[in-house]
């Protein structure tokens, strides 16, 4: 059995470089948990995972066998630490990604979810399979049954403005309060 997951190493790997150096380096008033000697490596070791390490052992040739183009759903959801399929973790945001073999074609609208209650975010991820069955599928529902997999990023990653997690707004209206005397 590996080491744990360090959650917040977790989280930082999924930041850019900048970001994570602002986050966590203490001359950038950051927590102060910047090791330089460590950070580096374990960014990437999060973010790559063993399957690098696999990948460069294979001294065999390959033989590529081409498979059908199938559609899949990958669920990208956004959270403040990882969390196992069981887990009750709050999901901040959340949107589906239609796949079909090696080609993207069409992505929902991200979403807030953060509030509703887990039996609700259930049922929003069911409506994201159906939308993109209703629009792309050929009336079989091959492809559209359940998600793939999911795609866990850092609630930092939220791509939807205003976003309360990035506070933006809040910064609006203090400059507007700030300027309107």
């Amino acid at each position: 059995m590996g080491r744990p997951t360090r959650e917040k190493c977790w989280a930082c790997s999924l930041l850019t470089a900048v970001e994570a150096l602002r986050l966590h380096d203490t001359e950038q008033d950051g927590d102060g948990c910047w090791n330089e000697e460590v950070c580096h490596s374990r960014r990437s070791y999060y973010r790559k995972g063993r399957s690098r390490l696999v990948r460069r052992k294979a001294a065999v040739d390959e033989v590529v066998v081409p498979i059908p183009s199938v559609p899949y759903v990958v669920l990208h959801t956004y959270l403040d630490k990882p969390r196992q399929p069981s887990d009750e973790v709050v999901i901040h945001a959340m949107c589906a990604e239609l796949w079909v073999g090696n080609q993207p074609i069409s992505i929902t609208q991200p979403q807030h979810t953060f509030g509703l209650p887990p039996r609700m975010v259930k049922e929003y991820a069911r409506q994201l399979l159906a939308a993109l069955e209703q629009t792309y599928g050929s009336g079989r529902r091959s492809g559209f049954e359940r998600f793939a997999r999911e795609e866990q990023h850092s609630i930092s990653q939220c791509p939807i403005r205003p976003c309360s997690y990035h506070a933006e707004h809040l910064h609006l209206i203090a400059w507007e309060v700030a300027h309107e005397g």
